[in-house]
């Protein structure tokens, strides 16, 4: 066995009560948001996670 299967593998923080998502955009939409997020000093995750916000509120769903 090797050291690595005798550790348990923490996640970071801030992953923690989170789940990952996958999304599958075309390439220019990409490159959209990659520039999006550079010019408004944030990052593409913080921009995915304001359009599920947005998208929960327009449907009233409540924010958890």
């Amino acid at each position: 066995m090797t050291k690595r299967e005798h550790e348990t593998v923490k996640p970071q923080p801030s992953r923690i009560g989170k789940k990952s998502v996958t999304v599958y955009l075309p390439e220019d939409t990409w490159r959209d948001l990659k520039i999006l997020a550079a010019t408004t000093d944030t990052t593409i995750d913080a921009l995915m996670r304001r359009g599920v916000d947005l998208v929960l509120a327009e449907r009233k769903l409540p924010k958890r």
